[in-house]
């Protein structure tokens, strides 16, 4: 009988079509730093103290997405990254041609009374940016939407967002995520679950960078 390889104490899924797709927002590849800060956290030692043998439900699950199609699956990872476009306006240069309103899935823009942003709407997907023939929309900064808590099983959960990060602050959120978890969490409980427990505005004012 082949002996199957121990499972590593996180799984990463990285999107791969960050260099290639078309609708990538960035081509940052962010698994090193994620890579880094699980080592620094003392997760391994800690997941092994408390489990022994790591089952895949045990496993802490990580996704980063370069648009917000999300291939990666992060609403159900326990953390997520996903690319965000921030969209800069050059009202001025807009000729109101009415491409970006096209390209926008979200219904984010408006041309009436000179080009407007509803940034409550957008997902940063850079569509717009891509799309304006007269450099009216740019991208002048790409930040992280952080998801936090998703999982499948009995009782699935939706991550919930906490905020859009540069690459720094994202790691910091990642850094206390699991200091939190190592301190308040036990033997097989998800993170979506200890958030549950918690309760999410007391777990996401301690995990904020």
């Amino acid at each position: 009988m082949k002996a199957t390889a121990p499972l590593s104490p996180c799984a990463i899924k990285i999107c791969r079509g960050a260099a290639t797709c078309p609708r990538a927002v960035t081509d940052v590849n962010a698994s090193r730093d994620i890579e880094a800060v699980i080592a620094r956290s003392g997760w391994s030692g800690f997941l092994h103290s408390e489990v022994g043998a790591i089952r895949h439900h045990h496993q802490f699950r990580v996704a980063v997405s370069s648009c917000p199609n999300g291939c990666t699956q992060p609403h159900i990872a326990d953390f997520a990254l996903i690319a965000f476009a921030r969209i800069g306006l050059s009202p001025k240069a807009c000729t109101a041609c009415g491409q970006c309103v096209t390209a926008c899935a979200e219904n984010a823009l408006d041309l009436e009374g000179g080009i407007r942003l509803d940034p409550s709407a957008c997902l940063g997907c850079a569509a717009c940016a891509r799309a304006c023939p007269e450099g009216a929309l740019t991208v002048p900064d790409i930040g992280w939407r952080v998801l936090l808590g998703g999982k499948l099983g009995r009782h699935p959960r939706l991550a919930h967002e906490l905020g859009i990060f540069d690459t720094g602050d994202a790691m910091t959120v990642l850094e206390k995520v699991l200091a939190v978890l190592m301190a308040r969490g036990r033997a097989g409980l998800r993170l979506g679950d200890l958030i549950t427990e918690m309760g999410r505005e007391e777990f996401d004012a301690l995990v904020r960078p």
